[in-house]
């Protein structure tokens, strides 16, 4: 067993791009399976969605949160409230739009949707998903950028964007916005 194990830890070391990789094609795909069958009336999983979010997570956005996190570690390389503050503020206002322009426009490409109609999606959803965002991420983002080790912050992003992904499930294939957004958005 120690064998196997030590190549393994070789490949992650060797190939750092591939642990959030597998990481992430196992949380999106799991997300949106506890989405389906927690929180919709539909009896029967839709494989293929649960599909899309398995390319989408492995494939894009794990490449995506990896290489963020490898930027924002060389802009603001100190452990200073300053440079964590900034880490934090440029989550928010730079990473969070793209990846959620992704996440929407990603899975609406996959599921062949013409450009007018991921557009419109993106346009109905976005701003009340960023809005959630901004509630959420700032917080754990600190504590991931000040007490995390580097090689393991895709992989924290990754547990909590399982939570995240389970609710961002919800909101892609929602026809309505949620009454708690109702009230945040008023």
């Amino acid at each position: 067993m120690a064998p196997i194990l030590s190549k393994v830890m070789y490949v992650a070391r060797r190939y750092s791009l591939l642990p959030s990789m597998l990481t992430y094609s196992v949380l999106y795909p799991s997300a949106n399976i506890v989405q389906q069958k927690c929180f919709r009336d539909s009896e029967e999983l839709d494989w293929q969605e649960v599909g899309r979010f398995l390319v989408y997570g492995g494939l894009c956005h794990a490449p995506l949160v990896y290489n963020w996190l490898r930027l924002a570690a060389r802009l603001f390389p100190k452990a200073t409230l300053g440079h964590l503050a900034a880490k934090v503020a440029m989550d928010q206002t730079m990473f969070a739009p793209v990846g959620l322009t992704c996440f929407y426009v990603g899975l609406s490409t996959l599921e062949g949707k013409g450009r007018e109609a991921v557009f419109a999606e993106w346009r109905d959803k976005f701003p009340n998903t960023w809005a959630i965002s901004v509630f959420i991420w700032p917080i754990l983002q600190t504590i991931n950028f000040k007490f995390v080790p580097a090689p393991y912050r895709p992989i924290y992003v990754g547990v909590f964007s399982f939570f995240w992904t389970t609710g961002l499930s919800g909101l892609k294939y929602s026809e309505q916005t949620p009454e708690f957004l109702k009230g945040l958005m008023a």
